[in-house]
């Protein structure tokens, strides 16, 4: 499990990526994602662990994320897609709507520091990592869901997995600006 003091040096992860490839899992869906777990999620986790949790509630305009509701966004919707879409199961929001749409955004989950958010995203991507390690084979299964206004939508697995990967690495810069705006050094990358 990912914690604060477990989360890998830059130099650590840049080394672990430069040996991987899509060779080291040969026949696996995780052949087509072979960075995915040595260098785009550590690098998440780093930039998780050097936002300072009394800058939580940061965010640059009054209707956007804080810095805490992008962390806790990654982890309901890598769980809404494995959970709720590949599996079928009911899943719910924990970033929702401000009844007000000039404030942004509320979050119902009770995730309120470091430990817990690393809890939650180590939880989830346990469950991405599991599809990971099928077999290649299954990256042309169709998937159905309700999108937006209840309109259906279909996808391939690979177009969901490549879809939950590029909204880790889009959440994760997003949360190095923000740490750029607060005047953090945001891990390199």
């Amino acid at each position: 499990m990912s914690t604060l003091s477990s989360v890998p040096s830059a130099q650590q992860l840049r080394d672990a990526g430069r040996k991987a490839s899509a060779a080291s899992h040969p026949g696996t869906i995780r052949s087509f994602y072979p960075f995915w777990d040595v260098q785009y999620r550590p690098f998440l986790l780093q930039a998780v662990a050097a936002l300072p949790a009394d800058r939580f509630d940061f965010k640059p305009q009054p209707e956007m994320f804080t810095a805490h509701q992008i962390v806790v966004h990654i982890a309901e919707c890598e769980r809404g897609w494995i959970h709720g879409v590949l599996e079928g199961e009911a899943v719910e929001d924990w970033v929702v709507p401000h009844g007000d749409p000039a404030q942004g955004w509320r979050t119902v989950a009770d995730l309120p520091d470091h430990e817990a958010l690393f809890a939650e995203l180590d939880r989830w991507h346990r469950d991405t990592q599991a599809w990971l390690d099928r077999p290649a084979s299954e990256l042309s299964r169709e998937f159905a869901w309700k999108g937006d206004r209840g309109i259906e939508r279909r996808g391939t697995l690979h177009w969901i997995l490549d879809h939950l990967q590029e909204h880790d690495l889009h959440h994760r810069a997003q949360l190095n600006l923000y740490l750029r705006l607060m005047g953090i050094e945001p891990p390199s990358i």
